[in-house]
Formats: C-alpha cells, sequence, structure tokens
C-alpha cells in the first residue's frame, strides 16, 4: 500500500543533518569522560611519585653529595613535619676553622663539624659560601647590623659567629662550639716596640679592623684601660680579610691590627701586642634571625655530639687542618 502524503511528510530521513548531529552527541561525551579518565589517572601517578622524594644530603666539605630516597611527609628526625633543607652560610678566611684547600674545595673544622652535628640531629643541612658580609656589616663609626643576606632570608645560619653586646641585639645564637678568644693588636713581627698598645692618641696611621667581625672599633672603645680607645672615623679602617690586613700591617699601610688572637695568629710575618681584652659574650656558635628554629635542632645535635664525637672531631682537625692554624675547642 503506498503511503500517503502525510504519512511521508511526518517521517525524517536518517541523512537529515539534525538528526547527524543528535546521533554525534553520546559519542563526544564518551570521547570527554575518556579523557577526564586519563586525567585523573595521570594526577594520581604524579602524586603517588611525589610520596618517595630524592633529596641530596650535600657534604660541607669537598666531599661528593650522597643521594638518599626519603618519604617527603616526615623528616629523618622522624618529627613527621614536611622535610626541610637548612642552608648554612659559611666563608673560607678563618685559619684552620674554614679555608680553601689545594684542590679549591672548602675545608675546615666548621666542615667537619657541620656534617656531624646535622647528622646527629636528623636534618639535611646544605653549606653555601658567602662574603661574610652577607652575615654581618658594619662601617666605620656606624653602627653595626646583621648582613642582607641573613636578613633576607638567602640561607638558614653563618657558621661560627660570636654573640657580642651588640650581636644578641639583632640576631639569635646557638650554643657555643668553641671557646672565647680574646682580641689585641697586630703589628709586624720585629716592630713591637714601635706602637704603643696602651696609647691611641696621635696615632699618624688607622687601626684596622675586619669588617663586621666581633672585634670592631665599637669593642675596642670599651677597653677603658687604652687611653684613646674611642677612635675618630678617620683613624678607622675596615678591611675584607685577614690576607688584606695582614698585607696592610707588613707594608705599613696601618698603624697596627685589631682583631681576635685566632684571625691572625697563623701569620708568621705578624706578632700580638697588648692586653687581651674580651669583645664576646660567648664562644663562636650558629647565627640565625630570631624567627628561625634552626639553633633548636642544631642544639639537639651538638648535644649529642659533645657527649659521643666531639672530641675526635677536635683531635682529628690538628691533623687535617693543623697546617692552617689551631682550634679553640671547649674543655
Amino acid at each position: 500500500m503506498m503511503n500517503s502524503e502525510s504519512d511521508v511528510a511526518g517521517k525524517t530521513s536518517l541523512t537529515d543533518p539534525v538528526v547527524r548531529e543528535s546521533s554525534r552527541i553520546p559519542i563526544l561525551i564518551a570521547i570527554i569522560c575518556g579523557l577526564i579518565a586519563v586525567v585523573a589517572i595521570i594526577i594520581a601517578a604524579v602524586a603517588l611519585g611525589r610520596g618517595q622524594a630524592s633529596t641530596t644530603v650535600v657534604s660541607s666539605g669537598g666531599g661528593q653529595p650522597q643521594s638518599s630516597s626519603q618519604s617527603s611527609a616526615k623528616t629523618q628526625s622522624g618529627t613527621g613535619s614536611q622535610s626541610k633543607v637548612w642552608t648554612i652560610a659559611i666563608g673560607h678566611d678563618y685559619g684552620a676553622h674554614e679555608y680553601i684547600d689545594t684542590k679549591g674545595y672548602l675545608a675546615g673544622f666548621h666542615h667537619d663539624l657541620i656534617d656531624a652535628v646535622c647528622k646527629a640531629a636528623g636534618i639535611i643541612c646544605k653549606t653555601m659560601w658567602q662574603p661574610y658580609v652577607n652575615c654581618w656589616d658594619s662601617s666605620a663609626g656606624k653602627r653595626a647590623t646583621a648582613g642582607e643576606g641573613l636578613m633576607a632570608r638567602w640561607f638558614d645560619a653563618c657558621t661560627g659567629w660570636t654573640a657580642t653586646v651588640d650581636r644578641v641585639q639583632v640576631v639569635s645564637f646557638s650554643d657555643p662550639f668553641l671557646k672565647i678568644s680574646n682580641s689585641l693588636f697586630f703589628v709586624k713581627k720585629g716592630q713591637e716596640s714601635q706602637f704603643n698598645p696602651r696609647n691611641l692618641i696621635g696615632l699618624t696611621k688607622p687601626i684596622g679592623f675586619l669588617d663586621g667581625w666581633a672585634s670592631d672599633e665599637k669593642c675596642l672603645a670599651r677597653d677603658t684601660s687604652i687611653t684613646g680607645s674611642t677612635l675618630p672615623v678617620n683613624k678607622i679602617l675596615h678591611i675584607a680579610t685577614t690576607v688584606e690586613m695582614k698585607n696592610k700591617i707588613v707594608n705599613g699601610d696601618i698603624a697596627a691590627g685589631y682583631t681576635s688572637v685566632k684571625d691572625l695568629e697563623h701569620y708568621s710575618e705578624l706578632a700580638p701586642v697588648g692586653i687581651p681584652f674580651s669583645c664576646k659574650i660567648s664562644g663562636n656558635g650558629m647565627m640565625t634571625r630570631k624567627d628561625n628554629d634552626f639553633n633548636t635542632h642544631w642544639n639537639r645535635g651538638f648535644a649529642k655530639i659533645k657527649a659521643t664525637g666531639y672530641r675526635k672531631i677536635c683531635t682529628d682537625a690538628k691533623t687535617k687542618h693543623g697546617n692552617i692554624g689551631d682550634v679553640n675547642c671547649l674543655s
């Protein structure tokens, strides 16, 4: 039977564009769902991969880094907080404590100590060379302050700094790991009689001070047993390194250098003169911002090695670094 015209008009051909478009919708939905599932699988895989992060514990000396795998959810000390790498600033101009060895690597007692203490504390530490002024800085005739690097959080701590009257009002210190070393003047060996360390009035040349170090002109001014200990600005010269100070003393550019005994004792061309004076409140330790808790972890680790391995580190230093100078270990 032939369909009537109205029946034909009421039916839509499968080739009609509307039908074709509507038939594609389920296919598109299936594709989108598939893509979402793939993305979800990738995200889950990445999250699982981060659970076991590979960290590098860098030796503070010249040795090669050692790689270790550990969960990022816990620190090595098992505190349950996220792992943190503590960065420690260290220099190269402090006798047997900090120097550059013959191969060009940073070396010294401080590096040995950092390795031992951080291991005992169960924390990850990395040292980074920094100019000393990035830890503490001063200018002639002006009040000293913490260095830009410490204040700007370029690193967590500075190594081997002593607490002084000025510093404790700005930064915090760990328990000391070295004895206090007193300060006095250094002159060229053989010329000790040409400089009067008890009277500085009438100086024709300035006194040299290591820039930012504890034995500065403010400390010298506190030694009221010396006549003229408060120097005018034109008789104060800040010097960046111990080598520069040694050279200026030997060349006669300055009347004398004023610093800790341990800072210049390894230079055979120089001789100490005067009566030792203490510029420090306590011996050398780690120096941090007041809002940084690195010293809490450090003190915990140092307490452990002080009871077990500290003496050995000090004894070994005589063999490893004795050609550079002495280390003033605690008794």
